[in-house]
């Protein structure tokens, strides 16, 4: 969302947010306000015309913020070629990597997750690292073979970041290590 759109709602909300305060303690006469807004501004045609026009910006930005909601995360991508488009679901990218990472020996229990937008695609990987690894080298590896599999299928025009989160370190000797899996939200992907 756009800075002056944020602007906007803070200043209509601390707006509202004073005036109910100030008549709820009765700070505020409610009927002077009608009164001055009624005589004074709504006699003159150019305040009349700023009050619209305000209204409508408002409308507006209330749009593009619902707009901005609902269309937030695309759920696949799309790829001109000289034969057509291709497009590819997040859902696809996700399980293609998912595959990926555990063929990995250090790496076990990985969720990773696709978001793309016009920037272009961020991957996170959630998962646990095997504490017998080199830690930033094995992760700067697997971030580099996801980065190099996504320029692969997607082209090379594409902004791709990789962020790696580790959950849990896993530890081979003493107690044994036992995992509560997240159950994964049904129909996450429709």
């Amino acid at each position: 969302m756009g800075f002056l759109a944020i602007l906007v709602y803070i200043f209509i909300s601390f707006f509202l947010g004073f005036v109910l305060i100030g008549s709820a303690a009765n700070f505020l006469d409610l009927s002077n306000i009608v009164f001055f807004v009624e005589r004074e501004l709504f006699s003159n045609i150019f305040f009349r015309f700023a009050f619209g026009l305000s209204g409508l910006l408002i409308i507006l930005f209330c749009v593009r913020y619902i707009q901005h909601i609902i269309y937030r995360r695309e759920r696949s991508i799309v790829s001109e070629s000289e034969y057509g488009k291709v497009s590819i679901t997040l859902f696809a990218i996700e399980d293609m990597l998912k595959n990926m990472l555990e063929t990995e020996k250090g790496f076990s229990h990985t969720r990773p997750r696709v978001c793309a937008g016009k920037r272009g695609v961020t991957v996170v990987i959630r998962g646990n690292v095997n504490s017998e690894v080199n830690f930033l080298s094995f992760t700067k590896e697997v971030q580099e073979r996801v980065r190099e599999k996504l320029l692969n299928l997607l082209g090379e025009g594409k902004d791709i970041k990789v962020k790696i989160e580790i959950k849990k370190m896993l530890f081979k000797g003493g107690k044994k290590i036992v995992e509560v899996e997240e159950p994964e939200i049904p129909y996450r992907y429709y």
